[in-house]
């Protein structure tokens, strides 16, 4: 796996491509983005031949637009365009070219939408990404999925000097300027915007949505009847700590040359080559005319294949379509129908919507993608947030964003499996916290050495997928089965039998991370058993793959502590009552593990770890609320709901980690946890080995709730609600003809073709797909 990645370069380019700029094109023979396997010099080459091919051909492209404007004088579809001098970047001129036409037909609407008067620290500054690169906005700092600089435990998202701060210093101009500030999460699109008496001046910044490869900032000054100057600056910061660099001048744009300064396992992958082109942007702008004026400036991983005339419009519109294919829609609390969409938002704009095969997806990490820095954030790092606490609300609502999450645990596979050896143990041990490499990077030995519970969270992640697809392909030919058999291979290598007839895992630290070492953390033997289970379950699907005895036979007699007398879980053997819990620990037996007990032994589970659990960080109170949901008691269920969202702060909704806004900074792995009481709490969807049930009901202060793009089984279907009824529409099938989609309640079973919609009351359903006899 990793010699396949040696001296990859690594092609990061902050491009001011002047005409390309002009018409946001880029020529049909410019190649899509890939790793470059030659030296700095050939890339350097490749990149002055890139930018001088497309001033040229775009050249001819101004000329007919100029010819077009004179015969058809249409003024109300044109524009102007700057055009940088290239030998000096602070020169320019002005030219006529066509405006882009933007369809705005699926978004969340203003309940994804924030302006303010003036803006908070960098701390609660809104991020832009992609899956491939990311930045706060206004921030010195651009991060890049996979791109990490440190020996081992210092390993480190590797900090690029942030060519797209473009920020607007001074605008000189006899009128009154009136400022505001505005992130529009349904776009991905964070502007500010400077209002004069005649003029307007906007300066927006987004990652592209559908062109990975792009940061972009635009600048439109309209209505300038008289002269207006701009004075602009970038936020580069110092120079970048994890990358040698070194700088060349090429006119009106520059190319940093370089590589990381120390690999994270050097005998597994060396550091990692860096190219960028960055453009120089000028020191001032002046426009003086009412036609609206335009300058663009890139920041550009690589170059990648687009329509002219349509650098704007792609991205939205690939914001469009991911809305479009699943999002939640929450009517009666502007407040919190912001914060859903938001919330969703941070968690896609850390996803790539595609897994470039040759730079691979390398993880979600609590702090997403533009956070990391050495000793912040866990330093990009990817744990069980991302497979107990993310993966399951971007599943249910994006089947094909779900898989790429997956697929980033089976490239590390090798990893796990070195791991496991090294500790003495067979099969494969997944890194409590892993980085490039998939090798354990987790700076706290303790974490590292005891918290293994990580490893049946990957085995759980993966259960759930299957649950909720039956890929067959994923399981023979993606080796999902053998990640699944290594991991059951690794707890019966783990286990050990004691003398009163029950197999123990001794020595390990739960969620709970106050407490450790502990024997037979119960979140740690359930989940052990449920990976045991879920490698059974695998080789069920497809006909041949084996099952060892002992999966069934540690599955069947691992010791589970429960006091009976109490009738409650303790967090572990001997646990003593009264002693404090860091967060969501033993409660998660029941949702997400789905562990068979009796209605009072969860109940007084959820009664006494409230109690212990007096700061948890945020994605604990949503597990609460879903599990106080399953047991029918909603009022404790919307107490622990409204608590998670104490850690939400500034207009941006930014969560931290803890409610009094310490730990990660814009924390998903609480969004995660928030999302999911919204899907698996109130709507309340439960995956099943045989259908997907659910149990609609409102959370508190809403009217309405519609889920859009609920995958399952190949199909998508949306479910509407309000207190009384639900309405259930099939709105894709790609598996039509061979299989049937059912919605069946307590009285009838609902066969739905495409575009067809059941009306039933709010009750407890379950969806089902089955082969079509006929």
């Amino acid at each position: 796996m990793f010699r396949k990645l040696l001296w990859p370069t690594i092609f990061i380019s902050v491009v001011l491509l002047v005409y390309f700029l002009i018409s946001s094109s880029i020529p049909g023979h410019v190649t899509k983005h890939r790793l470059i396997t030659n030296d700095h010099l050939a890339n350097y080459i490749a990149v002055e031949q890139i930018v001088q091919n497309l001033a040229h051909r775009n050249e001819g492209d101004s000329h007919e637009r100029h010819r077009q404007e004179h015969a058809a004088p249409k003024e109300n579809i044109f524009r102007l365009c700057a055009v940088a001098d290239k030998t000096n970047s602070a020169s320019y001129s002005w030219i006529p070219c066509k405006r882009e036409k933007t369809m705005l037909s699926y978004f969340p609407g203003e309940s994804s939408v924030v302006e303010v008067k003036s803006l908070p620290g960098e701390r609660y500054l809104p991020e832009i990404g992609n899956g491939h690169v990311a930045t706060v906005v206004q921030s010195e700092t651009i991060y890049m999925n996979g791109l990490y600089n440190g020996l081992n435990t210092t390993s480190h998202r590797a900090r690029i000097p942030s060519t797209a701060a473009v920020k607007i210093t001074h605008i000189a101009t006899s009128e009154n300027v009136i400022s505001k500030y505005r992130m529009d999460f349904g776009k991905g699109v964070f502007s500010e915007v400077h209002v004069g008496e005649s003029f307007q001046i906007q300066l927006r910044r987004y990652a592209h949505r559908t062109l990975p490869t792009l940061l972009v900032t635009e600048l439109v000054v309209t209505g300038a009847s008289e002269p207006v100057t701009v004075s602009l600056s970038v936020n580069t910061g110092p120079d970048s700590q994890d990358i040698n660099f070194k700088h060349h001048d090429m006119g009106w744009f520059g190319v940093m040359l370089g590589e990381t300064k120390q690999a994270e396992f050097p005998e597994v992958a060396p550091p990692t080559r860096v190219t960028v082109a960055y453009s120089k942007v000028p020191p001032n702008i002046t426009v003086s005319t009412p036609t609206p004026s335009h300058m663009t400036f890139l920041t550009s991983v690589s170059l990648s294949r687009m329509k002219k005339g349509t650098l704007f419009s792609s991205h939205v519109a690939g914001w469009n379509l991911v809305w479009r294919r699943g999002s939640i829609q929450l009517t009666g609390n502007t407040s919190m129908a912001l914060t859903t969409n938001v919330a969703l938002y941070y968690l896609l704009s850390s996803l790539p919507l595609t897994n470039d095969i040759t730079w691979p997806f390398v993880g979600l990490s609590p702090g997403g993608l533009a956070h990391g820095a050495f000793e912040k954030d866990y330093q990009g790092h990817v744990f069980w947030d991302q497979d107990t606490w993310m993966f399951p609300p971007i599943m249910l609502l994006h089947a094909k964003l779900g898989r790429i999450i997956v697929r980033s645990r089976l490239r590390t596979r090798t990893s796990a499996r070195h791991n496991a050896r090294q500790t003495g143990f067979e099969g494969a041990r997944y890194a409590w916290e892993s980085a490039f490499t998939g090798l354990e990077v987790s700076p706290s030995r303790d974490t590292a050495v005891y918290e293994q519970h990580v490893t049946g969270d990957v085995a759980w992640m993966m259960r759930q997928y299957l649950q909720l697809t039956k890929d067959v392909h994923f399981l023979r030919d993606d080796g999902g089965y053998q990640v699944l058999a290594d991991i059951a291979n690794f707890w019966v290598s783990r286990v050990v039998w004691n003398n009163t007839g029950w197999y123990e895992i001794k020595d390990v630290m739960g969620p709970d991370e106050y407490n450790f070492p502990v024997n037979n953390s119960v979140y740690t033997n359930v989940i052990a058993v449920q990976s045991l289970r879920s490698a059974i379950y695998a080789a069920s699907l497809s006909p041949g793959l084996p099952v060892e005895p002992q999966w069934r036979q540690v599955a069947a007699k691992m010791f589970v502590p429960l006091d009976l007398e109490q009738k409650y879980h303790p967090e572990y053997e001997h646990y003593t009552r009264g002693k404090e819990v860091k967060q969501a620990d033993t409660i998660l037996l029941g949702f997400p593990l789905e562990w068979p007990m009796t209605r009072q032994v969860q109940a007084n589970d959820l009664d006494y770890y409230m109690t212990v659990t007096p700061k948890g960080p945020a994605m604990t109170w949503g597990m609460f609320a879903v599990n106080w949901l399953r047991i029918g008691e909603k009022a404790k269920a919307d107490d622990a709901f409204f608590r998670g969202t104490y850690n939400v702060k500034g207009p941006f909704k930014i969560w931290t980690e803890d409610a009094d806004g310490e730990g990660a900074t814009n924390f998903h792995t609480g969004m995660g946890g928030y999302l999911q009481s919204l899907l698996f709490g109130y709507a309340g969807f439960q995956l099943h080995d045989k259908g997907l049930s659910l149990n609609p009901s409102l959370p508190p202060s809403l009217k309405h709730v519609s889920l859009t793009g609920v995958d399952y089984m190949g199909h998508s279907f949306d479910l509407s609600y309000d207190h009384t009824n639900m309405n259930v529409t099939l709105t894709m099938s790609r598996r039509q003809g061979e299989l049937t989609f059912y919605l069946e309640t307590e009285k009838h079973k609902h066969g739905l073709k495409l575009g067809q919609t059941v009306m039933a009351a709010c009750q407890p359903s379950v969806i089902r797909v089955s082969f079509d006899e006929t």
